[in-house]
């Protein structure tokens, strides 16, 4: 089967023009619901995001395919990707899903799905997805739909568990760190996790407004970063 939707890295394009629709994204996470809800047990999907202005429509959209196939959502805000597969695992999630185009401008965006072990899909799952997708899928029984509840302490979680990442014996104490957080997901928790340890911060572009994510900033632009590592 010819791949429509997925490529290397999920599913992406400009925001509110196909496949980054509010309709296809629905479409999306409704395949994926009935292809991980082999039974009536619960099953969990968690989402997160980025800064993205986008991302409010993608995350509601998502939201309403899942939960129509009788699926469990719980709502992570913006956390960084890595957030998203590392709780997937650790709440036992069927799938785990991310909102983002990573360092592409901010009117780009993407759908990024993690299997129940927290890394990328198999290509067949992929393939199952797009062909429930194609041919549309029934929803859940009225008693049977989903519920959605947004995870308040999802970023401590990660902040912790960044935090054991790194050996217990040490500390940052006394290194100055310049941070360019891009204005995007990880804006909150990097300076909280590098606080935390002890490291003395600079940190700049960490008030994203929806709009400014990666603009004159990230990683695309290593000239900013590099300017204020040398003052």
């Amino acid at each position: 089967m010819t791949r429509s939707l997925f490529g290397t890295d999920g599913v992406r394009g400009r925001a509110n023009t196909y496949p980054m629709t509010a309709e296809v994204a629905l479409r999306l996470a409704a395949a994926a619901g009935r292809h991980f809800r082999h039974d009536q047990a619960e099953h969990r999907v968690v989402i997160g995001k980025d800064t993205r202005l986008s991302g409010y429509m993608l995350e509601t959209a998502l939201t309403a395919g899942f939960t129509s196939t009788g699926m469990n959502v719980f709502l992570l805000g913006p956390v960084p990707t890595p957030a998203v597969g590392w709780l997937t695992r650790s709440m036992r999630a069927d799938l785990g899903v991310m909102i983002s185009a990573s360092h592409n401008p901010a009117d780009d965006n993407g759908i990024k799905f993690f299997g129940p072990d927290g890394f990328k899909l198999s290509d067949a799952d992929e393939l199952s997805i797009e062909a429930l997708f194609a041919a549309g899928v029934t929803p859940a029984q009225p008693q049977n739909i989903g519920r959605a509840k947004r995870l308040d302490d999802a970023l401590g979680r990660y902040v912790e568990y960044s935090k054991t990442t790194f050996p217990r014996q040490l500390r940052l104490d006394g290194l100055k760190i310049v941070l360019d957080c891009a204005n995007g997901a990880a804006y909150k928790s990097s300076p909280c996790i590098l606080r935390e340890l002890g490291a003395d911060l600079v940190v700049h572009n960490n008030h994203p407004t929806g709009t400014n994510i990666n603009t004159h900033c990230g990683s695309t632009h290593p000239e900013h970063i590099q300017r204020f590592t040398q003052e």
